[in-house]
């Protein structure tokens, strides 16, 4: 039997046509098919680096950045930048500093902290040979100059930190990954060139490389040199023509001219030579009268000379480089003279150069810091804290705002003093007298009082867990709440030797003392500390009515 074949390819060739011919139709104004990807649905990469960045062996090259050496020349041959940098270096080394520890709980709730000491000591000397305030310093410059601060944490066999010592950022070269970040540990992150060819690596996590002006687009940090480096180009050249004038400048004080019948082109060549040679850097001729050939009818001539001590130039130049490391022009003695004006203006700066410089760099550092206390020391309970940051004006609105917080129970006065770093031997230990009459005395009493009620309830205790009769012990003096604690840790206790060693630290402890005191002596007091010293003694009266004998008592078995 024989099948019969259609062939469609004339249709299929039709249907084909017709369906571009409408697809052309529809996107004649639209936005066009996509491109197909590369490498599909991959994670981005940060950048678009340029291919074989690891290759390059030269730090900063392959970015379109000032190479490092160009940075710290500016920075040492312009005077504006190196007076900015100064200026910061001096303003975060004055500032002081502590090491606290963040208060932990445990599970009963009871608050601890851990010694800082050994922290202090440490940063008291970072690497070992330089104190705190020199290792700063250094620190600064690579943060100002290059922004490639370098710390490399060296550690010895078991892990324990010896010292934080700075490398130049200079020599430092960081890698990428195929996304553009930086290597995750194990894997190279940075290699040190020495010499142009590449000597060390290390894993991000062996190596603190901290720049504070970051982009996406590069690895590197950005100086503020750059942002003002053709500011920085012209007041080099301004200051290179104001020495030129001092060393290589032949325009004298004033021109006398004498009649000559002719002149010769080669008299004046010989005259200028002479002239060069005797005028030329001799500042104490610039003052004096100088004979020349005749110039006409005019017989004396005062040259016009340059002012070399015109300001605005250097002003405006002293401004555009303050503006980029943060600094007030104020401190340059730059003052407006119209506007604010005066102190106004140097007032009106002072927060403005908090929020612009003092408080990113400070913070900056603190963070640095808390990373190595966390990352080397192990203590994330641990931070730094720098002191004094705050301008004298926010220092009175941030005391008024603590004492109506204080006042309205927000928190307490210990918040404050911890805060500011106030040492514990400056606390004062009981309310100041002027508000609460007769308070330390009163403490000192019911604390003598408490104790010899702990004494009482323990022995009542240890008689009924040996099965003795007693009857159940009640106290005046005790707050309601802390016997209540105590009823629950007896019913814990399983033997008499259990009890006693539950009263024996209840005695003994120090900081229960403080709250025995807290509440004792003040709170009874706090509804009548306003009170005259008669009213206040009628109070005291009625509140230790009935607690004579055991008072007494107390004081002779004291």
């Amino acid at each position: 039997m024989t099948e019969n074949k259609i062939d469609l390819t004339a249709r299929m060739s039709a249907l084909l046509n017709m369906a571009q011919s409408a697809n052309a139709a529809l996107e004649q104004f639209g936005p066009g098919s996509p491109p197909q990807a590369a490498w599909g649905d991959e994670a981005p990469r940060l950048f678009e680096y340029q291919s074989g960045a690891n290759l390059i062996t030269i730090p900063r090259a392959g970015y379109g950045v000032l190479p490092f050496a160009a940075l710290r020349s500016l920075a040492q041959s312009s005077k504006e930048i190196r007076l900015n940098i100064e200026l910061i270096k001096r303003t975060i080394r004055g500032l002081d500093w502590k090491i606290t520890q963040k208060p932990i709980s445990d599970s009963a709730g009871a608050s601890y902290g851990r010694e800082v000491e050994s922290l202090v000591n440490f940063f008291e000397r970072p690497d070992g040979a330089n104190d705190f305030d020199s290792w700063v310093n250094m620190l600064l410059e690579d943060l100002l100059t290059i922004d490639a601060v370098t710390v490399y944490p060296d550690m010895d066999a078991d892990g324990n930190l010896i010292s934080l010592d700075l490398v130049d950022g200079a020599t430092i070269r960081p890698l990428l990954d195929l996304r553009g970040r930086i290597p995750r540990p194990p894997a190279p992150a940075y290699l040190q060139i020495l010499h142009g060819m590449a000597t060390t690596h290390y894993a991000a996590d062996r190596l603190l490389y901290a720049p504070l002006n970051m982009k996406v687009n590069s690895p590197y940090g950005e100086s503020p040199i750059e942002w003002a480096v053709m500011a920085i180009n012209t007041a080099i050249r301004h200051d290179l023509q104001r020495m030129g004038y001092f060393t290589e400048g032949n325009i004298p004080g004033v021109l006398v001219s004498v009649p000559i019948e002719t002149t010769t082109p080669e008299q004046i060549e010989i005259f200028q030579q002479y002239y060069d040679a005797l005028a030329k850097g001799d500042l104490a001729r610039a003052s004096k009268i100088l004979f020349v050939p005749s110039m006409g009818n005019q017989s004396i001539f005062q040259p016009v000379s340059n002012d070399v001590d015109k300001i605005e130039v250097d002003q405006w130049l002293m401004q555009v480089v303050c503006w980029a490391f943060g600094n007030n022009p104020s401190e340059f003695g730059l003052v407006a003279a119209s506007g604010l004006g005066g102190a106004g203006y140097v007032q009106g700066m002072e927060n403005a150069q908090s929020r612009s410089m003092i408080n990113p760099i400070s913070g900056w550092l603190k963070s640095l810091f808390d990373r190595i206390l966390r990352d080397y020391f192990h203590r994330p309970d641990a931070e730094f804290v720098w002191l004094g940051l705050e301008p004298a004006e926010d220092d009175l609105r941030r005391a008024q705002i603590d004492q109506m917080y204080v006042g309205a129970g927000v928190y307490s006065s210990d918040y404050v003093r911890e805060r500011l770093g106030i040492s514990d031997k400056y606390r004062p230990s009981a309310p100041p007298a002027t508000q609460y009459p007769f308070a330390a005395p009163v403490a000192q009493l019911l604390e003598r009082s408490a104790k010899y009620e702990l004494h009482q309830w323990r022995a009542n205790a240890v008689a009924l867990s040996k099965g003795k009769t007693k009857e159940q012990f009640t106290s005046d003096i005790l707050p309601l709440d802390f016997q209540n604690e105590i009823r629950k840790w007896l019913n814990e206790c399983e033997n008499a030797d259990d009890v006693a060693q539950l009263f024996d630290g209840l005695i003994h402890d120090a900081e229960l003392k403080k709250r025995l005191t807290t509440q004792l002596a003040v709170d009874p007091l706090t509804e009548v500390k306003a009170a005259g010293e008669a009213e206040l003694q009628s109070t005291l009266t009625e509140y230790f009515a009935g607690l004579k004998e055991r008072i007494l008592q107390n004081a002779i078995d004291g």
